[in-house]
């Protein structure tokens, strides 16, 4: 996750080898975002690789996994906090849409984050289970 992160966040970083694998960068992350120009953070004159968005959910997921580091109690997976955490998201998505406010690049970030950070758990959990289930086999 830390990888794929300092990816996003490439622009950030200025040194010449970066700019030269940018636009392998940007073909290779196109494929997990629109990478919309004018919903997308900048860094030295750069987008971003991923959209406000998506920087958010994989912030997200990445605080979540390093507060894991941290705090190793077991984590309980609840249906219920994946909707309500997930359901800023959508909402906001859904009001952009149909015209009730304007994109904020802040805001989706946000919303990205609290849906990231809650996805992680569920992916988590489900690897988790899956090489649990391999190793009783």
């Amino acid at each position: 996750i830390i990888i794929w992160f300092l990816g996003i966040i490439t622009p950030c970083f200025n040194y010449s080898f970066t700019n030269a694998i940018y636009p392998f960068q940007k073909q290779l992350y196109s494929t997990v975002c629109h990478q919309n120009i004018n919903k997308t953070f900048t860094c030295n004159d750069l987008p971003f690789l991923v959209c406000a968005r998506c920087t958010g959910i994989y912030a997200g997921a990445l605080f979540f996994a390093l507060s894991l580091i941290v705090y190793s109690k077991k984590i309980i997976v609840r249906t219920k906090y994946l909707i309500l955490l997930s359901a800023p998201m959508l909402l906001d998505a859904i009001l952009v849409n149909i015209g009730i406010y304007e994109y904020n690049k802040s805001i989706s970030a946000f919303t990205g984050f609290l849906f990231g950070s809650t996805v992680f758990v569920y992916i988590l959990s489900a690897v988790e289970n899956l090489l649990y289930s391999k190793q009783k086999n």
